[in-house]
């Protein structure tokens, strides 16, 4: 049963109203109103550990009875990544918001670095909408020590050199305002996948 991604206004509504938080247990029984997001504030979960923690799960076709394990609890978190669960979270929150080349608006449409930016710039960083310029922000990272995050790139995707930009959510997540398959911010699979495989240009740490 597929069913459409939680709407901004929702997610706004979740994320200032509150949910109440859901009795300790190893396995959450979904709904068919639930979506990551929902599910991580309804048992006070951070939403990447949420997301590992299901890598069989499709976001797009979370309903009732689909069960949804808990993540482990770890210890304190690390500065960078408070920053980094903020800047996801805030992105969370547009799930589903058309693709639309030079979108920069909440709620009404975004482009790839257009979404970039405005999740970072909503935590004090400033971002140009440009995916060639962020590529030239912040250290460059080796595939192999990705973390949460850390901005990904593609080259030659419909013009040369840099010319798409994703944030990475650990597990081999991507959440981006991406084209391939359906034209929306949304969660993608990197390493694995023919096309970001062929098109990889490589990654940036902004987040320290």
């Amino acid at each position: 049963m597929k069913k459409t991604i939680v709407s901004t206004i929702l997610g706004f509504s979740i994320l200032f109203g509150g949910v109440a938080s859901a009795a300790p247990s190893d396995v959450y029984i979904a709904t068919d109103d639930d979506t990551f997001w929902t599910i991580s504030q309804k048992l006070n979960v951070n939403i990447t550990d949420l997301i590992a923690a299901n890598p069989n799960v499709d976001p797009r076709n979370i309903y009732n009875g689909v069960k949804i394990n808990r993540p482990v609890q770890s210890g304190a978190k690390e500065s960078w990544e408070v920053k980094a669960d903020a800047i996801i979270a805030t992105g969370m929150t547009q799930l589903g918001v058309p693709y639309v080349f030079g979108g920069d608006t909440p709620g009404v449409a975004f482009d790839c670095s257009g979404f970039v930016q405005y999740a970072f710039n909503s935590h004090g960083f400033n971002l140009l909408h440009s995916s060639a310029l962020q590529s030239q922000m912040g250290t460059p990272v080796d595939k192999s020590n990705l973390r949460k995050g850390d901005l990904i790139f593609l080259q030659g995707t419909y013009t040369s050199g840099v010319s798409h930009v994703a944030i990475y959510l650990g597990d081999n997540k991507v959440l981006q305002a991406g084209t391939l398959g359906t034209r929306e911010v949304k969660i993608s699979t990197l390493f694995g996948t023919p096309y970001y495989d062929s098109h990889y240009w490589g990654a940036r740490r902004l987040i320290n």
